[in-house]
């Protein structure tokens, strides 16, 4: 019977592929079974042909069901990747053995991001955290780095690993789900047929944890109970490049590690005491405009050495580094480390797959544009700001936009600076999931163009609010797609024909304003949406105050968004004729005596901002609010619409500002504290200068007294003006001596 060697490893790290290759080299197997799934050895033969170049990952997705997917990423320092470049190499015999994607997946509990393993993270908890607490490490990352990956002396180690494990699988059973169990058994009647085969020296490389449950083989009876009855579903695999961002622990992977980079380091430079490492952190620094000598790069590799000789360890660590660089760069400041931690510790690095893989025709579409544009895939965030008046930036900015529209967040827009229309701002960061998201839109087209045609088709059909649809239609009006616009506006105008909800048309204005304004940029056509628009705000203005009347305090709120957004987008269309629709509607909620004075009171503001009553309505419709017949709730609702997020006219308008201070002065103390809730919420939204400024004409109010204010109508007496400051210190939110 052919001899079993166990090596039982971590999916990533530089130790153990050092420790497995040469195992290997010195065993010298004919056969090495690798954990991974059996589905993957038809795209094998890519490793051998050089255009492979890791970080990349195993895709196995369902072509069914695309969004099932699992991941299986490799670096160059995981194992299971140095394991199948030895066997082409060498022209050994290798197969995975791991339980097969097609009844992997068919679990209802598979999780869609997976280990270069295909496990799941059952608890929260590394298992090795109870070793390194042992061994006097603060987690189980620490004491593994130590232990395997910088290990000098690698003899026994796979031995002393299975051991460990042993202990931890005992101690710990609950770590071993009903899936670790069946992949077990599958793994083990893969051991028993290559055991029946001519082999005389088998290799099994696979996670440390499951290293135990093939040793002690059970009777065949019992794997056999476990395997009966796997469900089964159809699967696919394909290579896609992955990232050392990824890779890394805190995206979530669940065998990810914490240095990707570090690792990489280590991988490459087995031997170096230190000093390349330092030299490329000061390389980094001084890329960032720090005066970094070579003096300092020697520094911090001693400093490194010793903190680890009296630490009893026999090379510095990660740790050691970081803290080295934190006193002799950083002068004990450890900020420089999070700009070291992201390009270095972490890394940058994107891997390549060859052209000649397998992809869904909308990839390759994809991926032409990505060529004919040079926006290729990165691993860093990257800022692009294009100029649209540049065919190539157009052609870039159209792209980006359809992605977005497809549900592919890999550009996404960003605030730009300046002025103009032409200009638009990116920012760029590539996920592999969004590979996964491409394969699963591939239903719907075979470019990019016509999958998102018919994706949003299908969406548009299912819209029946005209909000949604305009939302839709301005995010579509930018990737020129003019059939999709032309179906989208012919439903836009059947939907606001029959509608008769004003509140939803309101919310509608600001996205159909938008349209029209851009199609205006880009000489587009959509008088028809401006015709739709002007009959829009004509409904509006016939049936719109009955939602502003007899409705409580938060209907007035939403109402309140919806008119100061429709406000914004008719102001920024400057058109004279619905500019004037808009205003007869303002006036309307202005006069209206049943209107929430929420309502009325940003109705008044609008109309004194653009002249279009004279202060004495203003003052007339502030007294009504402020009379002793209103409950005082009214006039603080009406103060609030009135200063909605601008102090501005309170602080120059000094009629107001008396009138204002007059009516707070008169307030019983019941009834000030009833309101307050409501003045400091407005008062809330100011920016800190106008609060300030605020608070200094209280004081200044105080100090002139009431005798010199700077209006003769002023009926606050002395002792009201000494309230002030206490008044508009609680106002505020601030605290007064």
């Amino acid at each position: 019977m052919a001899a079993i060697h166990l090596l039982g490893i971590r999916h990533h790290g530089p130790g153990s592929c050092r420790n497995v290759l040469q195992t290997l080299e010195e065993i010298q197997p004919d056969l090495i079974l690798l954990e991974g799934p059996v589905e993957a050895e038809g795209v094998m033969h890519f490793i051998g042909d050089g255009q492979m170049q890791p970080p990349v990952a195993l895709l196995g997705y369902q072509p069914d069901a695309p969004q099932n997917a699992v991941f299986y990423p490799f670096a160059a320092f995981s194992p299971e990747w140095q394991t199948l470049c030895y066997a082409q190499q060498k022209g050994i015999t290798l197969r995975f053995f791991d339980l097969p994607l097609a009844h992997s997946m068919a679990f209802p509990s598979l999780e869609t991001a997976v280990s270069s393993s295909g496990e799941t993270e059952v608890s929260p908890r590394d298992p090795f955290d109870l070793l390194a607490e042992a061994a006097g490490y603060s987690d189980g990352e620490s004491w593994w780095n130590m232990t395997i990956e910088q290990r000098r002396n690698q003899s026994g180690v796979f031995e002393a690993v299975k051991e460990a494990v042993e202990v931890l699988r005992d101690a710990l059973p609950e770590r071993t789900s009903q899936r670790d169990l069946i992949r077990e058994a599958w793994m083990r009647r893969m051991i028993r047929t290559a055991q029946k085969e001519a082999f005389e020296r088998i290799a099994i490389v696979c996670g440390a944890w499951h290293i135990p449950a093939l040793e002690h083989m059970p009777k065949i009876k019992e794997d056999n109970e476990l395997l009966k009855g796997l469900a089964k579903v159809k699967v696919e695999c394909t290579w896609i490049p992955w990232t050392y961002d990824r890779l890394a622990f805190r995206s979530g992977y669940g065998a990810g590690i914490e240095s990707p980079g570090w690792y990489d380091y280590l991988w490459k430079h087995p031997e170096d005491d230190g000093t390349r490492w330092v030299s490329h952190i000061a390389a980094l620094l001084r890329k960032k405009g720090m005066d970094i000598s070579v003096a300092h790069v020697i520094e911090t590799v001693r400093l490194a050495q010793t903190t680890a000789a009296l630490r009893e360890l026999p090379s510095p660590t990660l740790e050691e580094y970081n803290e080295a660089v934190t006193t002799v760069m950083g002068f004990g400041d450890d900020l420089l480390l999070q700009l070291v931690k992201e390009s270095l510790v972490v890394g940058n690095r994107i891997g390549q797959v060859p052209d000649a893989v397998p992809k869904v025709p909308l990839l390759i579409d994809v991926e032409r544009l990505q060529k004919k544009l040079r926006v290729p895939f990165t691993a860093e965030i990257k800022d692009l700001t294009l100029d649209l008046r540049k065919e190539n930036d157009l052609e870039r900015s159209l792209f980006f936009h359809r992605l977005l529209l497809l549900d592919i967040d890999w550009a996404t827009p960003a605030s730009v600076d300046g002025k103009g229309t032409f200009k638009e701002r990116w920012s760029l960061y590539h996920k592999p999931e969004q590979i996964v998201d491409l394969i699963e839109r591939a239903i719907w087209g075979n470019t990019l163009e016509e999958a998102v045609q018919k994706y949003l088709s299908r969406q548009m059909a299912e819209l029946q609010h005209i909000p949604e649809l305009t939302h839709l239609l301005n995010r579509v009006i930018p990737a020129h797609l003019p059939t999709l616009v032309d179906a989208m506006t012919a439903q836009l105008d059947r939907l606001s024909a029959a509608s008769t909800d004003i509140v939803e048309m309101m919310e509608a204005v600001p996205d159909l304003v938008s349209i029209v304004r851009y199609g205006n940029v880009r000489n587009l056509d959509f008088s028809q949406v401006g015709h739709m628009l002007q009959a829009m705000i004509a409904r509006i203005l016939a049936g719109g105050l009955l939602v502003c009347i007899h409705i409580d305090e938060e209907e007035a709120a939403e109402v309140l968004n919806k008119l100061s957004a429709t406000d914004y987008a008719v102001a920024t269309l400057n058109d004279e004729e619905l500019n004037a629709m808009w205003y007869e509607f303002v006036q309307q909620i202005r006069s209206a005596a049943n209107a929430h004075p929420l309502l009325s009171g940003y109705a008044t503001r609008l109309l004194n901002d653009k002249g279009k009553i004279t202060p004495e309505e203003m003052q007339n419709t502030l007294s009504f609010y402020s009379s002793v017949g209103n409950a005082p709730s009214d006039m603080a609702y009406w103060f609030e619409g009135f200063l909605r997020a601008s102090a501005s006219i309170l602080l120059l308008d000094d009629k107001l500002w008396n009138l204002v201070n007059t009516w707070i002065c008169e307030q019983q103390q019941e009834d000030f504290l009833e309101l307050l809730p409501i003045l400091r919420r407005t008062f809330s939204e100011f920016t800190p200068a106008e609060r300030r400024k605020l608070g200094e004409k209280a004081k200044n109010f105080e100090e002139r007294g009431s005798s010199s204010s700077p209006t003769e109508d002023s009926s606050c007496n002395d002792m009201d003006a000494k309230r002030i400051i206490p008044l508009m210190s609680r106002l505020l939110g601030i605290e007064t001596e």
